[in-house]
């Protein structure tokens, strides 16, 4: 396909204008590959700086996104991640009529920090279980999350998160049937490196971060929470 290089529209919004016509149409589907670079300066007969910004430029809409390593695809529908008095994982996404999964990336004890301690109520230094795990939704990594709980109130939480992969499993477990969230702080920002790792996406992509801390039925600080999602694929809803 050779484009006409006199009609006074840069090549560059040409080929936006072709893809985008592609997307009207049905031609190309959510969840469908791009053809690369190369493919596409190939087929429209110019070179990779031109296509890159073309494609930039529908990727800043929203109408496609690029996975490091994969290829660039059609977006698809954002699920909407509901935080609630009483959040969870596999509820909040199995509600979207997706399918969740979590991995356990670590299970540590070490000193909490000062800000941890202050919003759990510990001595400075004191011991905190930090589990750091990966979600994901239909296979796509949507979320890296911490979760810090005083050690000395939960013996055994490890082994236990070891096995549920839930938090609330393996709370209950350790003899809590229940929890609620106290508060929940939501913000903004690029990641870093080992963060963008963990959620497969790139650096230039900003991350939702979730903070909050969650209860027991008596009141009792049990759990501070660090959620931090793929901003691509994850929009959160907050309710009462």
């Amino acid at each position: 396909m050779v484009l006409p290089r006199r009609g006074g529209v840069a090549l560059w919004r040409q080929i936006q204008m072709h893809l985008e016509r592609q997307l009207s149409d049905g031609s190309l589907q959510p969840g469908d590959r791009l053809p690369t670079e190369a493919q596409l300066s190939e087929q429209f007969g110019v070179n990779r700086h031109t296509v890159r910004r073309a494609l930039a430029g529908l990727e800043t809409r929203g109408l496609i996104r690029v996975e490091q390593g994969r290829g660039t695809f059609v977006r698809e529908d954002v699920l909407a991640y509901r935080i609630s008095e009483r959040t969870r994982f596999t509820e909040n996404v199995a509600g979207e009529q997706r399918s969740p999964a979590r991995t356990l990336v670590s299970a540590t004890e070490r000193p909490a920090d000062a800000a941890v301690a202050g919003a759990l109520g510990l001595a400075p230094d004191a011991l905190v279980l930090s589990v750091e795990m990966v979600g994901d939704s239909d296979g796509r990594r949507i979320s890296f999350s911490e979760h810090q709980f005083p050690a000395a109130l939960f013996p055994g939480l490890a082994e236990a998160m070891q096995a549920e992969l839930s938090v609330s499993r393996a709370l209950r477990r350790v003899g809590i049937v229940d929890y609620r969230r106290k508060w929940t702080r939501v913000t903004a920002r690029m990641p870093s490196g080992r963060e963008a790792d963990m959620l497969q996406q790139p650096r230039t992509r900003p991350v939702l971060v979730s903070e909050s801390v969650n209860v027991d039925p008596d009141g009792r600080l049990i759990e501070f929470g660090l959620t931090r999602f793929n901003s691509d694929w994850v929009q959160i809803v907050l309710e009462p």
